[in-house]
């Protein structure tokens, strides 16, 4: 019993802030997402077979590092403060508009709080 109440009390102490720290931040499809260095984003990649083959490698420099990968959803890191780009081109049959179909993923990584 002693246990459960001291538990309940480090609980209610423990900021919210702490607990919302470890909830990903979904990154912004055509938009700018700005993250703490130490931070999560996750990435959902489009049902979309134009899309099947991208393997998580960002060309977001080195802001962010892929911490865990899924079918649809890549796991980012923020590890440097900085700014970055995540670029996925689609898989399209040849004479069909690339450029028209790619998606951008705009990333501001700040220092910590």
């Amino acid at each position: 019993m002693k246990i459960c109440i001291l538990a309940l009390a480090l609980g209610c102490l423990i900021s919210s802030d702490v607990w919302s720290a470890n909830k990903p931040t979904t990154l912004a499809l055509e938009g700018n997402t700005t993250l703490h260095v130490g931070e999560l984003a996750v990435l959902q990649i489009p049902p979309d077979r134009r899309y099947s083959h991208f393997d998580g490698n960002t060309g977001a420099g080195n802001v962010l590092v892929l911490a865990r990968r899924s079918k649809g959803r890549m796991s980012y890191r923020a590890v440097h403060s900085g700014s970055g780009t995540i670029v996925i081109g689609p898989d399209v049959p040849k004479g069909e508009c690339i450029s028209c179909a790619t998606l951008h993923y705009f990333i501001t990584v700040v220092p910590q709080k």
